[in-house]
């Protein structure tokens, strides 16, 4: 009862010194609006890509260097592996599912039509792949192991790329051409994104999905490498320029991750790796070190630095920024708060006790945070459709305000309010009676 009393006064309050009241919900709305759009960029950035399973999926990573130079101080490796050394992990049976990625870029047509090819990426992995990462289809499905064995001409689209080439009908079964060959479709995605995109090139984890998906075995049958989009790491060069030579080569450009059901597995498949690698290293190969890890996707995303430091710091600078405008409107608060001494002082004549002053003006300041809270939910949502535009490479999503942020950033606007108008409040609450009597 005596709340929305309260809110009634302030209403009043408000509207008596209109001037005052809108610096104060401006300065606030603008802190807010700053804060919230750095930090809602920076959350959506480190958020969980794949909570279903983030903790059973691992980053299978092998130190197969063997350059003589001493790593132990690093307990990092690179995350990419060799091709020999790929397809002998893929032989493990203890992964529930386990995928090797990379990719290529190519041009790319419906043969059906008459329209000029268009280059697109291509992500290229194993039938695993679809499975273990939750892929939604609309049409279809993944290919299966058999494509794999076989380095089958198949290939599965995205709903964008299935409405670029074939106008968002059912084309399972058509034809796509790649390059200088046809490959059949299999199958078409629903909407899907993982953000950020961790199975990827770290340059490309906030971007879209790659348009098409392809078996690893085909690329690799058909000779298609597109070193721009891949990592490549040689310690030792190929013995020449053939495939087949940097097949075999010690060059690391494969990421492999798999799905470990539970402890009990993570333990037999590390197992293996350490029993792999001692078998190489007796064949001459990693002279360096043994060292195997299966990096879980958190710890992946931390290791690689996935989220920008520049990110970090922008939260920050923006949160100084609110700092100073909070420091500005404790001013105006001061100011108003000192023209209300009248009001106090009468109040307290009439009973009202320093408690309910404390509790009057309070929920006075609350009304103008959370009213500066709204204003700041437009700034901000102004501010990420400004960076949407900015930074277009980046996916959409990443500028949009949850619920749960929309609800926090109307709580901080409330709060910070309240705390930083503490020293006006219990200021105004200390109005001398006697001599605020006597000049009304």
């Amino acid at each position: 009862m005596m709340f929305s009393y309260y809110v009634k006064l302030a209403m009043i309050s408000l509207k008596r010194t209109p001037l005052l009241s809108f610096l104060m919900v401006m300065l606030i709305a603008m802190g807010i609006g700053a804060t919230m759009t750095t930090y809602t960029v920076n959350y959506m950035m480190s958020q969980d890509p794949i909570p279903s399973k983030s903790d059973n999926l691992y980053s299978v990573q092998i130190d197969s260097r063997g350059d003589g130079v001493d790593y132990s101080y690093l307990d990092t490796i690179p995350p990419e592996m060799t091709y020999q050394d790929a397809m002998n992990i893929l032989k493990s049976d203890i992964p529930k599912y386990q995928a090797v990625i990379s990719a290529i870029r190519t041009t790319v047509k419906n043969p059906a039509k008459h329209d000029t090819a268009v280059t697109r990426e291509v992500r290229t992995t194993s039938a695993d792949f679809f499975p273990m990462l939750e892929v939604p289809f609309l049409y279809g499905r993944g290919w299966d192991e058999t494509a794999d064995s076989n380095a089958e001409q198949v290939v599965v689209l995205t709903k964008q790329a299935n409405m670029r080439f074939f106008d968002g009908e059912n084309s399972i079964g058509r034809t796509l051409q790649l390059g200088e060959d046809l490959y059949q479709v299999v199958g078409v995605l629903d909407d899907w994104l993982i953000v950020p995109k961790f199975y990827g090139q770290n340059n490309t984890m906030y971007s879209q999905p790659f348009d098409i998906f392809m078996p690893f075995s085909t690329q690799v049958s058909k000779e298609i490498f597109t070193t721009s989009l891949i990592n490549i790491a040689c310690w030792k060069p190929a013995e020449d320029e053939s495939t087949a030579a940097f097949l075999a080569s010690e060059c690391t450009w494969i990421k492999v991750w798999a799905e470990l059901e539970n402890d009990e597995k993570k333990q037999q498949f590390q197992l293996f790796l350490d029993n792999y690698a001692q078998q190489q290293q007796t064949q001459g190969r990693f002279t360096n070190r043994i060292l195997n890890k299966l990096v879980s996707v958190k710890q992946y995303l931390s290791e690689e630095k996935i989220v920008p430091e520049d990110s970090k710091i922008a939260v920050w600078l923006a949160a100084l920024f609110l700092i100073v405008c909070l420091l500005n409107c404790m001013g105006l608060m001061m100011a108003k708060f000192h023209g209300k001494a009248g009001e106090a002082g009468l109040r307290r004549a009439v009973g009202a006790s320093r408690q309910h002053l404390i509790a009057q003006f309070s929920v006075e300041l609350a009304v103008v945070g959370f009213i500066g809270g709204v204003f700041g939910l437009l700034l901000a949502q102004l501010g990420l459709v400004a960076m949407t535009n900015l930074y277009s490479h980046l996916h959409s999503s990443l500028m949009q305000m949850n619920a749960l942020i929309v609800i926090a950033t109307l709580a901080l606007a409330v709060v910070i309010s309240c705390v930083f108008g503490l020293i006006p409040i219990l200021k105004a609450s200390r109005v001398q009676l006697s001599s605020q009597l006597k000049s009304l």
